[in-house]
């Protein structure tokens, strides 16, 4: 899906959703304000059955990415990536493959409770410039902070100032389990749309 601003865009967001959100819905309050704000957010699908390996789940988020950049066109605008789980590791693949993919390398990464590697871990780098943030929720037993942990350590010669590994902390009316970022309460919107925002702009 491209789902496009009323206004005239001003970014553009890539959102990796999680395995069982193959859908917009899934985070539909979340998608209503980054195109509020101006941002076309690109939503790949790549999960069509329950039988689906990674493998096959990470060339069809590469096959929405490619073909929404095409639909697109050029748009001089800045460009983000956003995934949770599953969507949070393929995040990783596209920003150090964007060159042989043929489409604009985000700018930032925020990867939100990142699933594990997706086969090898991605064969490209990131840009110098790309500024990459890691969540993992401390009430997560479905990810967990293995896969966290694994792209961290990919990401171990990039300069400390253009990384950030977060731990989100659970709170009175909030536990950061796995599908904490799917919530639209005042403490999700603080803890996982809030820094989205502040990467974008």
């Amino acid at each position: 899906w491209v789902l496009r601003p009323a206004g005239k865009a001003k970014s553009i967001v890539v959102f990796g959703h999680g395995w069982s959100t193959p859908f917009p819905v899934g985070f539909g309050p979340w998608i209503t304000h980054l195109r509020a704000r101006g941002s076309i957010v690109i939503y790949p699908r790549y999960r069509v059955g329950g039988g689906d390996s990674t493998t096959s789940a990470l060339a069809a988020f590469q096959a929405g990415v490619e073909s929404a950049f095409a639909l697109i066109g050029r748009l001089h605008v800045p460009v983000v990536a956003v995934g949770k789980s599953f969507g949070g590791s393929a995040v990783f693949y596209y920003a150090a493959s964007a060159r042989s993919w043929g489409v604009p390398a985000p700018t930032a990464i925020l990867s939100i409770f990142p699933a594990l590697p997706i086969g090898a871990l991605p064969a490209g780098r990131l840009g110098e410039s790309t500024y990459v943030e890691l969540f993992v929720g401390d009430a997560d037993t479905t990810a967990g902070s293995a896969g966290a942990n694994a792209f961290w350590r990919w990401l171990s010669g990039y300069r400390s100032t253009r990384k950030r590994y977060v731990i989100v902390h659970s709170r009175p009316g909030f536990v950061a389990n796995h599908d904490s970022a799917q919530r639209t309460d005042a403490i999700a919107r603080a803890v996982f749309w809030k820094p989205l925002d502040l990467l974008i702009a």
